[in-house]
């Protein structure tokens, strides 16, 4: 509602016998809105704004499983590959999942922790966001058995695969596994095939792995949905360079 004059002047007069304090709550009271909305949206603003500098767009998605990638790894791969193979690579980021872990004999303490990761896992599958896995042979196999990996000899050219067959591996991927029916009706036969395929790297003697310092043999494999072929192998490309 509108005040009158003879109001208004009384509200002035109110207003002048306030102190510093009373002062301050009266005009927050009185103008919160005029106050909160403005500061809104300049909070939201500049959050957006924040947000749109620092923001960087991923090229590749790499997973580190039943193994930890070291600071000097992630740095390496952060900087030297991205600065080599493309342009303004301060806008881009290989996205690294570290210490994920995958087995099916994990133990009661870690099995919360493995079935969490293969979920991890299986989503990032799901979502096309994963590209690379470096993992050890127990998740290599799990992975390959899974039919998740990618038949490197329909990816890589003929002078890749002449240059890398000696890190190649093989490994099963299973064609048919009825084990589970075979458990809910034991009259049923075990029906159990596999095939053998090309699908990892043994890059345990690259030198940065080496410099890493990783215990064991690790591997290389690029799951079969990636969206970022060209890209895994410029990475591989450059691990071997």
């Amino acid at each position: 509602m509108k005040l009158s004059e003879k109001e208004k002047a009384s509200h002035r007069e109110a207003f002048k016998k306030m102190d510093l304090q009373d002062k301050m709550i009266y005009i927050f009271s009185y103008y919160k809105a005029y106050i909160i909305v403005p500061l809104v949206v300049l909070i939201l603003l500049g959050h957006f704004l924040y947000a749109s500098v620092t923001r960087k767009e991923p090229v590749l998605y790499l997973a580190f499983i039943n193994v930890a990638a070291g600071d000097g790894f992630k740095k390496s791969v952060n900087e030297d590959f991205l600065t080599l193979h493309f342009d303004k690579p301060q806008k881009k980021e290989v996205l690294i999942y570290n210490e994920l872990y995958l087995s099916d004999n994990a133990s009661n303490e870690n099995n919360q922790y493995a079935y969490a990761s293969r979920i991890k896992i299986l989503g990032s599958i799901e979502a096309e966001k994963l590209d690379i896995c470096i993992c050890n042979k127990e998740a290599y196999d799990i992975l390959s058995n899974s039919g998740y990996l990618y038949d490197l000899t329909q990816l890589l050219t003929k002078q890749e695969l002449s240059s890398l067959k000696q890190q190649f591996t093989y490994n099963d991927v299973l064609t048919n596994d009825n084990r589970i029916d075979h458990l809910l009706d034991e009259d049923t036969a075990v029906d159990s095939s596999s095939v053998s395929v090309c699908n990892g790297i043994d890059i345990s003697n690259v030198k940065m792995i080496k410099d890493a310092g990783f215990p064991e043999k690790l591997y290389l494999c690029i799951i079969a949905n990636s969206k970022r072929i060209e890209t895994t192998r410029t990475f591989i490309g450059y691990l071997f360079s």
